[in-house]
């Protein structure tokens, strides 16, 4: 699934989950100017004394709010397919309302295969390449 998005203007700041390698196979892509985990945006919401009005990370409500009163941003995000079992999602969302503005899934073998970079995850990064590409007027590989 993928949606007409302005990712030029929305490149400054990529969230990702506290993962280190969600963050360096997106940093790999070469794309958004910064790429940061959650932890990371908390550290620099309490750096900046904003946790008050920000409040607390956890679920939608509270990264919306992050979105709103920080910084603006778009969150990737690895998720379940709700639909099918043995798939996995990636998803880019938009915070302001939430929206999946791309999602890429492709199945794992939990017995045999496993999830693995050439099998999962390479094909998902891949797919995310795809749609920067065709939603992007700047981004060269």
């Amino acid at each position: 699934m993928k949606k007409e998005f302005d990712l030029d203007k929305n490149k400054q700041l990529l969230v990702v989950p506290n993962s280190a390698f969600m963050k360096g196979m997106t940093e790999k892509i070469g794309y958004f100017d910064r790429i940061i985990t959650f932890d990371d945006l908390e550290k620099e919401i309490i750096r900046d004394h904003k946790q008050d009005e920000v409040g607390a990370l956890s679920g939608k409500i509270g990264i919306n709010n992050a979105y709103r009163k920080y910084k603006k941003f778009l969150y990737l995000k690895f998720d379940d397919n709700p639909n099918k079992n043995n798939r996995i999602q990636l998803k880019l969302v938009n915070p302001e309302n939430f929206d999946d503005i791309f999602i890429a899934d492709t199945g794992y073998d939990p017995v045999w295969s496993g999830v693995n970079d050439q099998n999962t995850f390479n094909p998902l990064f891949n797919a995310l390449i795809v749609y920067i590409k065709e939603n992007s007027k700047t981004y060269k590989q």
